[in-house]
């Protein structure tokens, strides 16, 4: 008999009417029971959007059928797009297939190949897409019109929280216990006397945190200041960048929201332009300071003749602050006292090779017994589904099985993505220790800053405190 794989997919949780997964995979087996086709795997994404191929289970599926390539004659959905609804993917995926050996088949297809068939999916795909578009136009228009109302079309920024009005529209409510702590924190600032120092002081001493609980940090105070909902105020794209009236009151008055703007736009200094990885200061809230222990920043002050001097200093301690060619040299030097002696590292290489080799042999064991359990998986579902045919079981039976396996099922893949992942992360890490262990001053020297600051470990953190300052 010829092998085939089904796909299911549902766009939300509220699945379609005549279109569940159930009812997909009863037709798509259904088809394959007729033609005599035996079915190898099932895959499904669920609550998933057919925008693009970037889903788990259609990764899954073709990397099934590739590594299994000859042996699998068939990919059945229950409808064209239920597989995808972009036409230059569905050309693509079908593409693919071919060179894999497999025919694209629905439940509406014949067993033999045609060319009205194959046109018929071309408009399939074509419609697919050409619906999907419409939906996507009538639900921006839908969000615009709603933002237009004042309705609250995105989360909720520290302090609010999302809820429903009395009938049923999106806006935002204040949260008790925060919402009076940023409306103080916001309207102090109007005030004009404060610098982006001074409110992180501000709003340690009253307890104001961020939305993970950490203390307050230059980027997200400067996104709280410009955010007009805490006004009553809304302004986005469904807006067209205008300031609109909102549902929602707000916890500081218009005014305040206008003041603060004018004082942003008068200081050069805040976060408008602030980068987390900044080229120029690449060890930036890496390094500790030695009074309070709290990452530092970098800013760049200019001496009375204009030239820029970028230095590291602590912004909550009146610590001296240092050159930034003077600390990247020290911690050069640092990396370069850790370098071991050949001994050392020949010995370490070793070690390193040894674990690496047993870690992976672990690993593989485990691949192959989770690839013996998914192959009895198959052959249960396979049985299911000829104790259904036979007579043998009800469909609320083999569905309430079919859930069994399916949960099963989809743990044991879980398992083998994330031994898959571990096992190059391993590899790629051998690779990265083996270089760094003898050329650390050189690679974070040479290296990009999102590279740089990766090289730069917790541990050498913790022994390079600026006892400088």
């Amino acid at each position: 008999m010829k092998k085939a794989v089904i796909y299911l997919r549902v766009s939300t949780d509220k699945q379609l009417v005549g279109a569940s997964i159930d009812t997909q995979q009863m037709m798509c087996q259904d088809w394959a029971s007729r033609n005599n086709v035996l079915v190898a795997e099932t895959f499904h994404d669920d609550g998933v959007s057919a925008k693009t191929l970037d889903r788990p289970d259609m990764k899954k599926m073709l990397a099934y059928i590739e590594a299994n390539k000859g042996q699998i004659s068939y990919l059945i959905t229950y409808q064209t797009d239920r597989l995808t609804r972009n036409v230059t993917d569905f050309f693509a995926l079908r593409a693919l297939l071919k060179k894999l050996g497999v025919e694209y088949k629905n439940v509406n297809s014949s067993l033999e190949q045609n060319v009205n068939e194959e046109l018929i999916q071309n408009i399939e795909a074509v419609l697919a897409q050409h619906d999907n578009s419409l939906k996507s136009e009538r639900v921006k228009e839908n969000m615009k019109a709603h933002a237009g109302l004042g309705y609250r079309m995105s989360k909720a920024p520290l302090g609010l929280k999302n809820v429903r009005d009395v009938f049923g529209k999106s806006t935002v409510a204040p949260v008790e216990g925060v919402a009076d702590k940023v409306a103080a924190f916001l309207e102090a600032y109007s005030t004009g006397s404060h610098t982006m120092a001074g409110l992180i002081q501000m709003c340690e001493s009253m307890g104001l945190k961020s939305a993970h609980g950490k203390q307050m940090q230059i980027q997200a105070i400067s996104k709280m200041l410009r955010n007009p909902i805490y006004a009553g105020l809304e302004q986005n794209l469904h807006t067209n960048g205008e300031l609109v009236s909102s549902d929602f009151e707000g916890i500081i008055t218009p005014a305040v929201f206008h003041r603060n703007q004018d004082l942003l736009k008068k200081n050069k200094n805040t976060a408008a332009k602030y980068k987390k990885n900044n080229p120029e200061f690449p060890l930036r809230r890496f390094l500790l300071c030695t009074d309070c222990n709290k990452p530092l920043t970098g800013s760049s002050p200019k001496s009375g003749s204009g030239v820029k001097s970028p230095r590291y200093h602590c912004s909550r301690c009146h610590v001296p602050s240092v050159k930034t060619d003077e600390m990247h040299e020290q911690f050069l030097n640092l990396l370069a006292s850790l370098k071991p002696d050949p001994d050392t590292e020949k010995f370490l290489k070793e070690m390193i090779i040894r674990v690496w080799r047993d870690e992976t042999r672990i690993l593989s064991t485990k691949q192959k017994k989770l690839h013996r359990a998914l192959e009895e998986l198959t052959a249960k579902k396979n049985k299911t589904v000829e104790m259904l045919i036979s007579g043998g079981i009800t469909i609320e039976e083999k569905h309430e099985h079919m859930t069994s396996i399916n949960n099963e099922s989809n743990d044991i893949q879980k398992q083998l993505t994330e031994i898959g992942s571990l096992s190059e992360l391993k590899t790629s890490s051998i690779e990265y220790a083996m270089q760094f262990l003898s050329n650390a001053p050189k690679i974070w020297d040479t290296a990009s800053i999102d590279a740089s600051r990766n090289i730069s470990t917790p541990s050498v953190s913790r022994r390079f405190e600026l006892r400088s300052i």
